[in-house]
């Protein structure tokens, strides 16, 4: 199992990406309607596999257990890529509440 690490998934705004192996809390995106983008109320983490791509990781398809295990495993969904692994994210939350950030 590979561990991915808590770190800060939105630095590329600083010219940066980030690193392999981590993940971060997404937040969710409504729109006036009540309505999310792009299905983002599933949105469960944002993670960068070990090839450097960062996808979200979605309720969709995935879950997390409490101690951060996710299934079913981690298959980055870039195409080319080989990253596809079982994964726990270091520090998950389960309780944790997602930051809803509202969009026109």
């Amino acid at each position: 199992m590979i561990v991915f690490h808590h770190a800060d998934q939105r630095i590329p705004d600083r010219g940066v990406l980030p690193p392999p192996r981590t993940w971060d809390y997404v937040t969710r995106y409504r729109r006036p309607d009540g309505s999310f983008w792009a299905q983002s109320d599933q949105d469960l983490a944002l993670c960068t596999c070990g090839n450097r791509h960062t996808c979200r990781l979605s309720g969709n398809v995935h879950a997390v257990a409490a101690d951060g295990t996710v299934t079913p495993s981690y298959v980055c969904p870039v195409t080319g890529c080989s990253f596809h692994e079982w994964v726990q994210l270091d520090g998950w939350d389960a309780a944790h509440v997602y930051k809803i950030k509202e969009i026109s």
